[in-house]
């Protein structure tokens, strides 16, 4: 029985040296980092496994064991594996041992500037004494500069296919790394940013370079620029903004519509209609005689009532655009709700003269509603829920009964 026990206790205990044994074994080994930025300068040396001794550096980041000096020593030796790489796809291409790919030559020096502005910024954190001691600023600052001009190539490169979003990311990197305020494309590379930022829908990028694409563009440029900025305003809700690259839109170019479009549909939503007014009578002194502006008006005075203005306006507007339908539309909407109102204060004693006097009245209402109506329904003839109602409305009160009938049967299908 002694013995028994004696080969169990001895068999668990083998088996748990094994064990530990076995986990000892699968524990990885830490690497020195010392060792990784020698394999990193070896692969720079013989021009071979740049990814993978990238990795192995970016992979030692999440270590608790290295300070931030080593951290931002590893962005660095990670930019120099992207050189390299630069490089080698350089020299094949000179050698002609690999076809030439432009992107493949460009994109690793983006990388590059990603790593440097890494590097920069973990150099500058302050030690554990509070003081920051920089000790990559020259080495960046060097290799930046050595691929200054490569980067805007790279720029205008993806900006000839298209591919905004990465042109985007080239002259970000040219423009803010600039350390020669004198250099006289800095402006066009702003211009070409905030472009490739309005493109792929990212305001930010956008107004990140606006305002200095502004300062240097061509007057046929301007204008279109302060578009771009006042929508990039809206899509961030920032309505005071917006409001305001409006203001200065319609002061700077008064005859670029989008301005004063959307300042008058600002201006309706908010029921300020008489300050509507009031900018179209500016715009009309200063940009000429619009039929846009004397539409503003129509409109604004529709929406606070006013019909025989709204009539008068709407007269103006057609004078100037006979084939402005809205302003139709307007006119038409104006004489049918004086026909109602008409309609409710008319005599209803038919012995009495004023009746026959009322009924005139309303009918003429609906006489001059007739062609502007009819006028929406050729400018417009899809748009049957515009002019289908109305002209039904007409053609019943003037007893039109070949007219009332087609309208009807027009309206009962979508009834």
């Amino acid at each position: 029985m002694y013995g028994k026990r004696t080969v169990l206790l001895l068999l668990t205990l083998l088996f748990t040296f094994s064990v530990i044994g076995k986990k000892k074994e699968e524990q990885p080994q830490v690497v020195k980092m010392s060792t990784l930025f020698k394999q990193a300068n070896l692969a720079i040396k013989n021009n071979a496994n740049q990814p993978a001794a990238e990795k192995a550096l970016l992979d030692a980041l999440n270590r608790t064991d290295i300070t931030n000096k080593d951290r931002a020593r590893i962005y660095f030796y990670a930019a120099r594996l992207q050189e390299n790489l630069n490089g080698l796809v350089n020299r094949q291409a000179y050698l002609k041992k690999a076809p030439y790919d432009t992107a493949q030559f460009f994109n690793p020096l983006l990388v590059m500037y990603r790593h440097l502005e890494h590097c920069d910024s973990i150099d500058a954190l302050p030690n554990e004494k509070g003081k920051v001691r920089t000790s990559f600023t020259g080495s960046t600052r060097g290799l930046r500069q050595k691929h200054r001009s490569n980067i805007l190539n790279g720029g205008k490169f993806f900006l000839s296919k298209a591919n905004y979003d990465q042109a985007y990311n080239f002259f970000d990197y040219y423009y803010r790394y600039s350390s020669n305020q004198n250099d006289t494309i800095l402006p066009q590379v702003a211009t070409w940013a905030a472009l490739c930022g309005y493109l792929v829908n990212n305001p930010n990028r956008t107004l990140r370079y606006i305002d200095e694409a502004l300062l240097n563009a061509d007057s046929a440029s301007k204008p279109i620029l302060q578009e771009y900025k006042a929508r990039s305003y809206l899509q961030l809700n920032k309505e005071p903004s917006w409001v305001a690259t409006l203001d200065e839109g319609l002061r700077m170019y008064p005859r670029y519509n989008f301005f004063f479009v959307n300042k008058e549909d600002y201006l309706y939503q908010h029921r300020m209609f008489k300050e509507g007014q009031s900018l179209a009578d500016s715009l009309i002194q200063v940009a000429g005689d619009s039929a846009l502006y004397w539409f503003a008006k129509s409109r604004m005075t529709l929406a606070e009532n006013n019909y025989e203005k709204c009539i008068e306006f709407s007269d103006s507007t057609i004078a100037r655009d006979p084939n402005y339908v809205d302003a139709y539309y307007n006119k038409g909407i104006s004489y049918l709700n004086l026909a109602v109102i008409a309609e409710e204060t008319a005599c209803n004693d038919l012995t009495d003269p004023k009746c026959l006097e009322d009924r005139k009245t309303i009918q003429g209402f609906y006489q001059k509603a007739k062609p502007c109506m009819e006028m929406v329904r050729k400018l417009q003839p899809k748009e049957m829920d515009r002019w289908g109602s109305a002209l039904y409305r007409i053609y019943l009160h003037l007893n039109m009964g070949a007219e009332f009938d087609e309208i009807e049967k027009l309206l009962k299908p979508a009834q």
